[in-house]
């Protein structure tokens, strides 16, 4: 039987069986040597990759090229994938396409195959050829980048409705498309009503009792901080054994997703932070994912990547809701990669994180789905918010985030550099294209699942937001994503607890209601003392209640912000060291956080599926 056109992965010294005359004249034509070519035989084999893979890879032929001379060496027509080419289907209606070869048709209904050939694979096909000369009339050779292309345009119409969709489509309980369900409304209704009924049958105990009742809401979850701040003490001195390295096989393909929108000024820095990554340059795919509608960054990430072999450019279409999770989604088929990384514009992750994320995952269980990096604030020392960001980022991704993983606990995932298991991550639904934070709810629907979220200690440097209006619309979004986030997961709460076990459960309302309520509480408590403060100031007296509700706030903000600046200090970097002494100011930021929760709520209620974009500008360093 004929061999395959564009058959499975073989090992690439088995080019040397190939017949000479057909190799040689390929690599006469590419003004390779014997060396070079021995060279990309061993990386291939490494890495498990073809030899021309490794080729281009290595900078010293280019696709088109490539293409060009597997077409004189064959006898066949190279060229590129005619801009009117339909892509043909399979008789199960799927697309008859793969990596290296299309079936087409133009709009004269004149069949085409298009084949990206393995220079492994070249005698077996000018046999083939030898054999059947009549396919020559249909058979042209391009690049795999068109290949790519053509299939990602076949589909991107329907693509582009999943991804707007994305899990209101076929999970629709898991989706914060409808903000509440019938069932929570009325829920809702009840207790407003039951409250209403309370406020008016006993006006001078109500409100003292849901004072009371925020108050130990509050000691709950810095009780919960204070547990965690001992762990991570715990950890820091017990005997740590050593990660097993693990052992030597070819390495996946690693898909990297970066979402950018408006960022043409972060093309290139980018682009040079993608190109550092340790990883085969064979075996890495980076995706670009802009907006159709935004030329100016597509243009200048083309620019910035023109000579990246790997990377490439996807314009998702432009349809609501315009959220960074629909173009995840959008993107996500076309990656082919075990696992997958999220970046974000300003990202630039340690050139060693892959490789870190991927001795996590070979040295766990199948069930570990993901892993976050720690993000670090690479400008805050540029001023007091940026720095008071940074210090909030220390305490969430180096005590927060992985006392939860070594627990086994759900986890609140962060915005950027989640590492997934490719197969984990589409079993999950990817990401809801509805939910503002989108991240946090992708963890707590893992978690429900069965998987578990790990962390490893690579970090990615961000940019923190440098003016107010920036950081109170980013910090809107986060809270109205948590609440979303809250929403989606209590839809049946019974359901839920079964699905992540009695400790998890609980676990999620403390973290979730906890961040919730921790960014309304301030605002309470802060106008109880100022009330308080002004009677006592103004008559001489205060009411007893009053009074031991104030003592109450006051050792509730003193015991949250000793919590919180003990485990700052505990895990802070030497670069956020000399900082720490801003954090006498702590009360001030939590404050302006619990405006931003006022305003989230505000939009959960009338918009609550607008993203507001946070803009990124690379700093000047000290500015």
């Amino acid at each position: 039987m004929a061999p395959p056109l564009d058959g499975a992965i073989v090992p690439a010294a088995s080019a040397a069986f190939a017949p000479p005359a057909v190799l040689q004249h390929a690599l006469d034509r590419l003004r390779l040597g014997p060396d070079d070519y021995d060279a990309a035989c061993r990386a291939a084999a490494r890495n498990g990759s073809s030899v021309d893979e490794e080729l281009i890879a290595a900078g010293l032929v280019d696709e088109a090229t490539l293409a060009e001379v597997f077409g004189a060496v064959l006898g066949l027509r190279a060229e590129p994938v005619a801009p009117g080419a339909s892509l043909l289907r399979d008789g199960r209606g799927a697309f008859d396409a793969s990596e290296r070869h299309a079936k087409t048709c133009d709009s004269a209904m004149r069949p085409r195959l298009y084949l990206a050939p393995r220079l492994d694979r070249l005698a077996s096909l000018a046999e083939r050829l030898a054999r059947s000369p009549d396919l020559a009339a249909t058979l042209r050779i391009t690049t795999l980048s068109g290949i790519a292309r053509l299939r990602a345009g076949a589909d991107a119409s329907e693509r582009s409705t999943r991804a707007r969709l994305s899990l209101a489509a076929d999970h629709n309980r898991w989706s914060a498309r409808d903000v509440v369900t019938a069932a929570q409304a009325v829920v809702a209704v009840l207790v407003a009503v039951a409250l209403a009924h309370l406020w008016l049958a006993f006006p001078d105990l109500f409100w003292p009792a849901a004072h009371a009742t925020a108050s130990l809401c509050a000691f709950c979850f810095t009780l919960f901080r204070l547990r965690i701040l001992i762990g991570t003490i715990t950890s820091r001195h017990a005997s740590r054994r050593p990660v097993p390295n693990p052992t030597e096989a070819p390495l996946p393909i690693y898909s990297v997703l970066v979402a950018l929108h408006r960022e043409a000024a972060m093309a290139e820095p980018l682009a040079r932070a993608m190109a550092a990554l340790d990883w085969p340059r064979s075996r890495l795919e980076v995706f670009f994912v802009c907006e159709a509608n935004d030329p100016e960054t597509i243009a200048a990430v083309e620019c910035a990547i023109a000579d990246e072999a790997n990377f490439s450019v996807i314009a998702t279409p432009r349809s609501n809701p315009t959220t960074k999770p629909k173009a995840l989604n959008f993107a996500l088929p076309l990656t082919r990669g075990e696992y997958v990384v999220l970046y974000d514009a300003e990202d630039r992750p340690a050139p060693d994180q892959l490789r870190s994320a991927h001795a996590a995952f070979r040295t766990a269980p199948a069930t570990l789905a993901c892993v976050q990096a720690p993000l670090v604030i690479r400008n805050a020392a540029n001023g007091w918010l940026e720095t008071l960001f940074a210090l909030e980022y220390a305490v969430l991704f180096r005590a927060v985030l992985p006392w939860l993983a070594a627990q086994g606990l759900p986890l609140p995932l962060g915005g950027t550099s989640n590492h997934f298991r490719r197969s984990a991550l589409v079993e999950a639904g990817g990401w809801d294209s509805h939910n503002v934070a989108e991240d946090a709810d992708l963890g707590i629907r893992l978690s429900r699942l069965g998987y578990r979220i790990g962390t490893i200690s690579s970090p990615t440097s961000e940019i923190a937001p440098s003016r107010f209006i920036d950081w109170r619309n980013q910090r809107t979004r986060w809270i109205k994503g948590w609440c979303q986030t809250w929403l989606v997961h209590m839809r049946d709460p019974r359901l839920a607890c079964r699905q992540l076990g009695l400790r998890a459960f609980v676990t999620f309302q403390i973290l979730f209601g906890g961040m919730i309520a921790a960014s309304l509480m301030h605002v309470v408590f802060a106008g109880h003392l100022i009330t308080a403060i002004h009677a006592y100031l103004a008559s001489g007296e205060i009411y007893m209640s009053a009074g031991i509700l104030a003592a109450v706030d006051f050792l509730n903000i003193v015991l949250a912000y000793a919590v919180f600046i003990l485990t700052a200090r505990l895990v802070a970097n030497d670069a956020e060291r000399p900082l720490l002494h801003r954090l006498w100011s702590l009360w001030f930021y939590w404050l302006i956080v619990s405006l931003a929760g006022l305003r989230a709520i505000g939009q959960l209620v009338h918009a609550p599926h607008m993203w507001e974009k946070t803009p990124h500008r690379e700093p000047a360093p000290n500015s």
